[in-house]
């Protein structure tokens, strides 16, 4: 089982009012009926079909590297217009290669026509977003996720269920070619999970930001407030082992302005962190899968209002490599007084 080292990410365990997330499970019984509408719905969205969108939702994903060489790839769909009213709400998702076809599932081994094939049911009161994962093989892939409410009952039931079929176009890189990172997650909400134990590949895909011991909510927002904080986190992959089965790598944090007519110009630099045989737990062991996971929080208090972008420089020392990643975000004016 990996172990993942938090750094300095421990002052990262915090609890602020957050937007109310729901949690999916496997369909059961009589709700494989309210799931089976969803796969015609996709087939005919994917031949070209407008996509029925009761209610619209932006797409946001991120990557993990995950066993048997494919990736995790949690996602949030969060509600923008409309809402979800019956529940329990159908959710059925279909991942094939980019620009193929989404056929009708044949009558054997249908799972085996696309890289992923899922179903699930999302229980709960009114939420402004709706999680889920799937895994697949670096490439490049459409993603189908259908949802489709309750349909009413008695007096009610000529009224249509609120229905979406979403379409996003998502590229899956390949995290194990030399010193790379997860996606990084900036993150509203971070609080110890208390369940125990390594989730089961099932648990993933319905809790799918359960990580590294944690219960992270994602932000799905890039706009911040003065008052506010800019807290980010991601794991390290494939660093070399230097002293006593340690890595030797830094990550340096820094804050640009961005300018439309301009070069952008640094305005903060971050204090960096260090995971080597130093500061690491003995325990601690790359050869074993031992993972690294670094973080911040930031505060923004010193940054006027306008377009930034946080770079974040991930260096293994021990083989001259390193990786760069960019955070885009927006600083609002300070709220009256």
């Amino acid at each position: 089982m990996r172990r993942f080292c938090a750094g300095a990410l421990l002052a990262l365990l915090f609890a602020t009012p957050s937007a109310g997330q729901l949690r999916s499970r496997r369909p059961a019984g009589d709700e494989w009926n309210q799931v089976r509408p969803l796969f015609a719905l996709v087939e005919q969205v994917a031949a070209g079909a407008p996509a029925p969108a009761d209610v619209e939702v932006a797409w946001q994903c991120h990557f993990f590297d995950a066993d048997a060489g494919v990736v995790l790839v949690p996602f949030i769909l969060d509600i923008r217009r409309g809402a979800f009213t019956s529940f329990p709400i159908a959710m059925y998702v279909r991942v094939v290669p980019r620009g193929a076809p989404a056929p009708r599932p044949g009558p054997k081994d249908a799972l085996a026509q696309y890289p992923f094939e899922d179903a699930a049911m999302v229980d709960g009161v009114l939420s402004d977003r709706i999680s889920r994962a799937f895994t697949a093989p670096p490439g490049a892939y459409d993603v189908y996720i259908g949802l489709r409410e309750r349909a009413a009952s008695g007096t009610e039931s000529t009224v249509r269920p609120k229905t979406v079929v979403v379409k996003q176009e998502v590229t899956v890189p390949d995290l194990k070619s030399g010193l790379n990172t997860s996606s990084v997650i900036v993150a509203d909400r971070v609080e110890p999970d208390t369940g125990g134990g390594r989730a089961t590949y099932e648990q993933q895909l319905d809790d799918p930001y359960r990580l590294f011991g944690l219960r992270i909510t994602p932000a799905t927002r890039r706009t911040f407030a003065p008052d506010e904080t800019l807290s980010v986190m991601f794991l390290v992959y494939q660093a070399t082992v230097a002293t006593d089965d340690k890595p030797d790598v830094a990550v340096a944090y820094r804050i640009h302005r961005s300018a439309a007519e301009a070069a952008d110009s640094l305005v903060a630099t971050i204090r960096s962190e260090e995971f080597n045989s130093n500061t690491l737990p003995a325990t601690f062991s790359l050869t074993g899968g031992d993972l690294i996971l670094a973080g911040r929080q930031i505060p923004l208090p010193i940054l006027s209002p306008g377009a930034y972008r946080l770079e974040i420089l991930v260096t293994d020392k021990t083989a001259g490599t390193m990786v760069r990643r960019i955070v885009p975000f927006f600083m609002s004016e300070p709220a009256p007084r």
